[in-house]
């Protein structure tokens, strides 16, 4: 039950970043409403690998069991190849990944199970289809929202508003909040394709870096084969105009023969192919006095490393040990103000080194030049003991996360 004295928090998106922190909130009995502009979490694309670091911060909702039937799988191993030959292959069950093995979840599947664990436990309340059009004003200070639902137009007031609500965000717009963006050097096919029979029950994930290309798959929870064809930003359009055919066979040309032949076999069975639009930005200030962002609306991660996620989850536990302590006693406005500014500075030097870290091997290994193509090179060392124990020690904060994230409420 929320605390009498509890000042009252809206929550703008139910993506992992406003699931997860409406549920922190909520069961410290902090009053929240959590707002989701879609009738429901199917989505064309989201995120579905969940790291350790993401894993950790899910494990603070103590909701374990439910979370447990939600459709997953656990990848048993992970190999890297290069220009069609494995440098290195990684097993899951063998790695110290601190007790915390990756999952594929479906993403769906796992915020409807936050959503309704909360619901079930606190007076949350959430609205679905309500979409956030405008914030309002008391002054200097963001009071609450003009929300759009399938029954009309409201107002509703709250001490703090706190956009979860993606890269599009309507907090992050009106704020206003200053955006930093950096121009990624690739674009991604995105799709799916049945997973190969032998593959089955294995749930391996594979990375295949060729000349230009970077191909990523993995078998996810409903048993198909989740491709990321990686390739140098603009190249698509000249592709997709020589047809599937044409450029599932450019695609092939950069894999392993057994990941070529099934890629060609199953041309014509790609489940909704589409470029995925790649960015890579952050707010200079995540907060002004009434409104906060978290997740993508404070930093949209590059694709590489599937970071997005884990960030977002690790930041709504960094926000709740800020945030709860003066919401659920009344704090005063200024208090809470303060509280928000202690999020950015707390979040900021993981993301930003996160941010750095991934904008690195695209640049390095996706041009098509001659110092590119030495660069690639480089994996074939991971061959070699020495280089597998440098190459984990870079990987561990992509894993685990740079900073250490505790909830402490």
């Amino acid at each position: 039950m929320a605390s009498s004295r509890s000042r009252h928090v809206i929550v703008g998106g139910a993506g992992p970043a406003g699931a997860v922190l409406a549920n922190l909130l909520a069961t410290r009995g902090v009053r929240t409403t959590l707002l989701e502009r879609q009738s429901d979490f199917a989505r064309e694309f989201r995120g579905e690998v969940v790291l350790p670091s993401g894993i950790e911060a899910l494990r603070t909702l103590d909701i374990d069991p439910a979370l447990e039937k939600v459709p997953q799988i656990q990848p048993e191993s992970f190999e890297l190849y290069v220009n069609g030959k494995r440098v290195l292959r990684v097993d899951t069950a063998l790695q110290d990944f601190e007790g915390l093995r990756p999952r594929v979840y479906s993403q769906p599947a796992l915020l409807e199970t936050v959503v309704a664990e909360t619901a079930a436990r606190t007076d949350l309340v959430f609205e679905r289809g309500a979409s956030v059009k405008e914030l309002l004003h008391e002054g200097s200070r963001i009071a609450g929202v003009r929300v759009r639902t399938p029954s009309g137009e409201r107002r509703l007031t709250a001490d703090l508003v706190i956009g979860c609500d993606g890269r599009a965000s309507v907090v992050r717009r009106q704020a206003p909040l200053e955006v930093s963006s950096e121009e990624l050097p690739m674009d991604i096919v995105w799709f799916k394709i049945p997973a190969p029979a032998n593959w089955q029950g294995k749930a391996s994930a594979r990375f295949c870096l060729g000349r230009g290309h970077l191909f990523i798959c993995y078998v996810t929870w409903d048993g198909m084969l989740q491709t990321a064809w990686v390739i140098e930003k603009g190249s698509f359009g000249a592709l997709r105009e020589r047809g599937v055919d044409e450029w599932a066979e450019e695609m092939a040309l950069h894999v392993p023969e057994d990941l070529s032949n099934h890629v060609l076999l199953h041309k014509d069975q790609l489940v909704h192919p589409f470029l995925l639009s790649t960015a890579a930005d952050r707010v200079r200030r995540w907060s002004v006095p009434g409104a906060l962002v978290l997740g993508d609306a404070a930093h949209t991660m590059s694709p590489v490393g599937g970071q997005g996620i884990n960030i977002a989850l690790r930041d709504a536990v960094v926000a709740a040990n800020h945030l709860v302590p003066v919401l659920r006693d009344g704090g005063g406005l200024e208090a809470l103000d303060e509280a928000s500014k202690r999020i950015e500075a707390e979040r900021m030097p993981e993301v930003k080194r996160i941010q750095t870290m991934q904008a690195l091997p695209p640049r390095i290994m996706l041009p098509r030049t001659r110092g590119a193509e030495l660069a690639r090179k480089i994996p074939n060392l991971l061959r070699f003991r020495f280089a597998q124990w440098f190459a984990a020690r870079g990987v561990r904060p992509v894993l685990n996360g740079v900073t250490k994230v505790k909830l402490r409420v």
